[in-house]
Parts: structure tokens; C-alpha cells; sequence
């Protein structure tokens, strides 16, 4: 059988928490930074233009 998972602690994030988010969040800025404007903006196309695939081929589902 599955090992039952912890559950996420509630309330406010502890000190180190957002220690560890920052460094993480300033470890993809610089990976982004590294790989170059075209690079991420032709990423970001991608994504949109799946999104909106996603979206059409779902339309009716969201209606029902």
C-alpha cells in the first residue's frame, strides 16, 4: 500500500522557508537570464499556443 504522505504545514512560512524560496527563485532568474530573451520568449509562445489548444479542445466541458 502507498505510504500515506505528510500533510502541508499551515500558517505563515517559516524563516528558512523563505530563505530557500528566494535562492530558488534567484537560481531560475539567472538560468533564465543565461539562456536569453529569444529563447524565453519563444517558450513563452509555445505555451500560450498549447494553452489555447488546451482551451478549445476543452470549450465544451466548461460549459456543461
Amino acid at each position: 500500500m502507498a505510504e500515506k504522505l505528510k500533510a502541508k504545514p499551515k500558517g505563515p512560512w517559516t524563516p528558512e522557508e523563505i530563505a530557500r524560496n528566494e535562492r530558488a527563485n534567484q537560481a531560475q532568474v539567472a538560468r533564465d537570464r543565461a539562456r536569453g530573451v529569444s529563447a524565453n520568449l519563444e517558450e513563452t509562445v509555445a505555451l500560450t499556443r498549447f494553452a489555447n489548444r488546451f482551451a478549445e479542445a476543452f470549450k465544451d466541458a466548461r460549459r456543461a
